[in-house]
């Protein structure tokens, strides 16, 4: 996002975003060509376009595009074993924006909600604790 928008457009135009509406665009946003998860392909590219002129439009279709991709991961996972998704705690700049967070819930079909910890070790930690349990 920093490379479209410095943090005071981001908020500004996500409070004109209504999250409760899909987008029509699909972007690949990544900063260059190559990607590991979801799809293992190091050669994908970015697709930004077409750019709407209304930058509102644009940044909406960045997010639920992200979120597209977020809800892809999680359906791989659980293809590959994993538990279904129930909740989703986030941190970090994203956790603060109200239509990120609402897109994400309903591409996700889940709860989303800011982390009571945002410090990065901390979900380590818990999955270092959680995954000890395993072997008691």
């Amino acid at each position: 996002m920093k490379q479209f928008f410095d943090d005071r457009t981001l908020a500004a135009l996500s409070e004109t975003i209504d999250p409760n509406r899909a987008s029509p665009l699909n972007y690949i946003p990544l900063p260059r060509s190559g990607e590991r998860f979801p799809v293992n392909d190091p050669s994908l590219a970015p697709r930004l376009s077409p750019r709407p002129a209304d930058d509102a439009e644009f940044l909406h279709g960045l997010l639920e595009s992200i979120g597209r991709i977020e809800a892809q991961g999680y359906g791989l996972l659980a293809e590959l074993g994993a538990s279904a998704l129930r909740r989703v705690e986030t941190a970090g700049g994203g956790a603060q924006n109200p239509a990120w967070t609402r897109i994400r819930q309903r591409l996700l079909g889940v709860t989303v909600s800011r982390a009571a910890h945002t410090e990065a070790a901390y979900g380590s930690a818990l999955l270092a604790r959680d995954g000890a349990r395993c072997f008691e």
